[in-house]
């Protein structure tokens, strides 16, 4: 009996042995499982924590727009801000401009055989400086122009005297004209404002200054008839003496015409009419703007060009 107990207590403390020794391996391959997993865990949560960060972010910077928006704003490019030298004018704003103005006057002969025998075609040079305000493609231009009228000797006589009534006359008159244009635009370029037609027409008054020699002539071979245009051929009456140096007046020599204001024919002030006027304007940048000219004028036909500096 005694040996059946030793037997059994023996048996039975191999067995508890036996589980203590098995839960404690247990209890050691657990623990490493265990702190692995939690472990990965943790990976895995921070990791979902940035990513919802930045979804987050993201939908805030682009806001409530659909898929197909947010691609269409990320294909626009921004556009250009307009430069401070853009020539385009907007409405409603004036435009100052101060420049220079060169016009060529050409007075051909015909214009001076409607009122009289004879004359010659003249260019008329005229320069100065320029102010032009524009406001809703309305153009004022105010301009003080030196114009030189000096003319070689040429034979003149009125409509209605006879073949003996011819004068020899020359100039050396300038005049300075006070003028104003008013034009009006027509934009050949709406987009850029470069480019654009002015029509118009201007007036103005010219003060006279200089001499107009005029004196009675006759031609170098007695009898003969030269023609007019062959100034040569002429000489100027030193007095009385001949059906072509008579008394009528005192025009020999080198006779100097008095003014109006003097009792004479020369013109005291002068006045200046244009109509139609016609000008192309190119405008490269804000503050710089040309123009070439033309028109029709009471003394004839003129061409010109001017620049201007916006102010």
């Amino acid at each position: 009996m005694y040996h059946f107990k030793m037997g059994r207590q023996l048996a039975v403390g191999v067995h508890a042995k036996a589980a203590a020794l098995a839960a404690l391996l247990g209890a050691v391959c657990f623990a490493p499982s265990a702190h692995a997993q939690s472990e990965g865990g943790s990976d895995s949560n921070a990791d979902d924590s940035l990513a919802s960060e930045k979804q987050a972010a993201d939908e805030k910077e682009q806001g409530d727009k659909t898929p197909g928006e947010k691609d269409k704003l990320a294909e626009v490019e921004p556009e250009e801000a307009p430069s401070d030298n853009a020539p385009l004018e907007k409405d409603g704003k004036a435009y100052k401009f101060i420049g220079m103005r060169f016009r060529n006057v050409i007075v051909p002969k015909f214009m001076i055989n409607l009122f009289a025998d004879g004359g010659a075609a003249v260019n008329v040079f005229t320069f100065g400086p320029e102010f032009t305000t524009r406001k809703n493609g309305l153009e004022l231009d105010l301009a003080l122009s030196y114009a030189d009228y000096s003319m070689d000797p040429f034979l003149f006589k009125g409509k209605n005297d006879d073949q003996f009534a011819w004068e020899m006359v020359s100039s050396d008159m300038k005049l300075v004209y006070f003028t104003s244009d008013l034009l009006f635009e027509i934009p050949l370029d709406e987009e850029k404002g470069r480019f654009s037609l002015l029509v118009g027409g201007g007036v103005g008054l010219g003060v006279v200054f200089g001499n107009l020699y005029r004196a009675q002539a006759y031609p170098n071979t007695p009898g003969s008839a030269p023609s007019p245009d062959d100034v040569g051929s002429w000489s100027k009456c030193s007095g009385a003496g001949s059906a072509y140096c008579d008394a009528s007046n005192n025009h020999y020599g080198n006779y100097d015409e008095p003014s109006w204001v003097n009792g004479g024919a020369k013109p005291s002030v002068f006045p200046w009419v244009s109509f139609p006027q016609v000008s192309f304007r190119y405008k490269p940048i804000k503050q710089l703007q040309t123009r070439l000219d033309a028109g029709l004028s009471i003394t004839g036909v003129f061409f010109g060009m001017s620049a201007g500096y916006g102010l």
